[in-house]
């Protein structure tokens, strides 16, 4: 009997055992069921939020930035202009030089005193006017510079007080050549460009051989056309070539002889029909006068 009853206990606290062990399981089981969809629903919202968050930073990323990295076209390397362009301001300087003596010759002579203080004053004046000058002018041209880069060209000039400028494609507006009679000489030319709202040029550039001044030309107004589209008609008619430009003048010409050639004509046709009428008029005048 003793061995039956410890059975039946024993039995009994292995089903409440299992039992329990069951409910226990289960309990984690729907835990994690209802932990899942809250875990995943959270992941979704940090998805979501993560790109809102980085572009937010990104706009409103208030960092310094170190000296070094600010960019600047000072650190930019610039070519400087053609050598024949300092011989040719060495030829002007000689020659105001020459004029500056004369000047001086006539002062002397003119008046007729020939007094030495008043000849050593006026030598010595004129020949500091000449240094001075011919200095400023080559230190000057020594100092003309230039670069062209993929947005913006820019200028330096002066030795003195230096100036930069930079004159970016989105403001060029106009660009032109020209060459005096020493810079054609020399095989010169010099560049203006004319931007926006500027009656007078912002870049003006001597010293730049023809040809490469030319094709520089079309690369600024090609430059420009692509960001300002009123550039593109004068980039086109820089482009083509000087014999189609003159054609198709040559062929406006002509039809502008043929639509007077065919005013004129009309004119006539006009002139003769008013003569007949005022004939068959004044015969028709005739017979009433004389009824």
């Amino acid at each position: 009997m003793d061995n039956k009853l410890e059975h039946e206990t024993h039995a009994e606290q292995k089903t409440e055992i299992e039992q329990s062990s069951h409910s226990a399981a289960a309990t984690s089981i729907k835990q994690k069921s209802t932990e899942q969809p809250n875990a995943s629903q959270d992941n979704a919202e940090m998805a979501i939020s993560a790109p809102l968050v980085k572009t937010h930073r990104e706009h409103t990323s208030h960092q310094p930035i170190a000296p070094e990295q600010w960019l600047s076209f000072d650190q930019v390397p610039l070519d400087p202009v053609h050598a024949n362009h300092y011989t040719q301001v060495n030829t002007e300087s000689l020659i105001f030089s020459c004029l500056l003596l004369v000047v001086a010759s006539l002062v002397l002579i003119l008046p007729g005193d020939f007094y030495p203080a008043k000849v050593l004053a006026v030598s010595l004046g004129a020949l500091l006017i000449i240094s001075v000058v011919s200095y400023v002018r080559y230190r000057h041209a020594k100092s003309l510079a230039y670069v062209v880069c993929e947005h913006e060209l820019i200028m330096q000039q002066g030795f003195w007080w230096v100036k930069r400028t930079s004159l970016p494609y989105s403001r060029l507006q106009h660009v032109s050549l020209s060459h005096g009679p020493l810079e054609r000489h020399f095989n010169l030319a010099t560049l203006k460009c004319f931007s926006a709202g500027s009656g007078s040029a912002e870049i003006e550039l001597p010293g730049i051989e023809q040809q490469t001044a030319e094709n520089l030309r079309q690369h600024l107004l090609a430059q420009a056309a692509k960001t300002n589209p009123s550039v593109a008609t004068e980039s086109k008619l820089a482009a083509e070539p000087v014999d189609q430009i003159n054609l198709e003048s040559s062929e406006v010409e002509q039809q502008i002889l043929k639509q007077t050639t065919r005013s004129s004509q009309v004119a006539a046709d006009n002139s003769t029909q008013d003569k007949a009428m005022n004939k068959q008029m004044t015969a028709q005048r005739g017979p009433a006068d004389d009824a």
